[in-house]
């Protein structure tokens, strides 16, 4: 006998989907735990897939939480602002996520006399796997462009004995790249100060533009949106990226990261018009 949540065949199918979505969504963004990736984005993930999966097993009680509180005016402001804040959140990250993901095969689509490659972390004097990536990428796209000049980009960190840029400097003199087409920048730590310094460098070495910028695969959007509001035309070249399956815990790290770096320029942007 159904009781008055039960539902019927509809409402089983939807608790089916739900408890399904919520095991492979928790599983897709916990197996990068395994390689020692674990950050907001995907404790965030999972929480959001716990939650879904909470709901599905417990549906009568989560339907008689939504009466309660639809039975009441500040009830259902509550269930309105949730959902619909909930909504807006979901869709944009999802719209986003389609925006970095198009951008992880992004090549450029015309040649550039000036490189800039993006720093990443390096471990002692050792690249990070994600540098080592991005100077392969910047090392193939040099010896194809003989007449190309790099900004390596990237100061010193903690745990890091040198540079980031002259760690990448380092690896492609000795893949025999002529140390005149290296310019390092090691004053930046963020991606912001990575484009802003390559700028004020480019000036001042009369390099010209546009260029060509080189990241990981799911980074490329978002530098590509920086230079663009910072004026700076821009390309982009995806190197390789940290095992397949830590993609999607990355690419929604850069959604995420998107939406702060928006917000925040958008303060800054106000602040200064006052």
């Amino acid at each position: 006998m159904k009781t008055p949540c039960s539902g019927g065949l509809g409402t089983q199918l939807l608790r089916t989907l739900l408890l399904v979505m919520s095991v492979a969504g928790f599983a897709v963004f916990f197996v990068p735990v395994f390689g020692g990736i674990l950050n907001v984005a995907n404790l965030g993930a999972m929480g959001f897939f716990l939650l879904l999966g909470a709901v599905s097993l417990w549906w009568q009680g989560f339907v008689r939480l939504v009466s309660r509180l639809r039975a009441n005016s500040w009830g259902r402001l509550l269930l309105l602002l949730f959902g619909g804040g909930l909504a807006i959140l979901l869709g944009g990250l999802l719209v986003l996520y389609g925006l970095i993901a198009s951008k992880l095969w992004e090549k450029p689509k015309d040649p550039c006399e000036t490189v800039i490659v993006l720093g990443c972390q390096v471990r002692g004097e050792t690249p990070s796997l994600m540098l080592r990536y991005r100077i392969e990428a910047a090392e193939q796209y040099l010896l194809e462009h003989p007449d190309a000049v790099a900004i390596l980009s990237g100061g010193q960190g903690a745990g890091e004995r040198i540079s980031e840029a002259e760690c990448m400097a380092r690896a492609m003199r000795q893949k025999g790249i002529d140390s005149a087409r290296l310019y390092r920048e090691e004053a930046s730590s963020v991606t912001l100060e990575n484009l802003r310094f390559s700028m004020e460098l480019m000036e001042r070495e009369g390099l010209s533009s546009p260029v060509v910028l080189v990241s990981n695969d799911f980074h490329i959007y978002r530098a590509l949106k920086m230079a663009e509001d910072l004026g700076l035309p821009a390309q982009g070249l995806a190197a390789k990226s940290q095992w397949w399956y830590s993609r999607p815990t990355f690419i929604l790290r850069e959604a995420l990261a998107m939406i702060k770096y928006k917000l925040v320029n958008a303060s800054i942007t106000a602040q200064s018009q006052n």
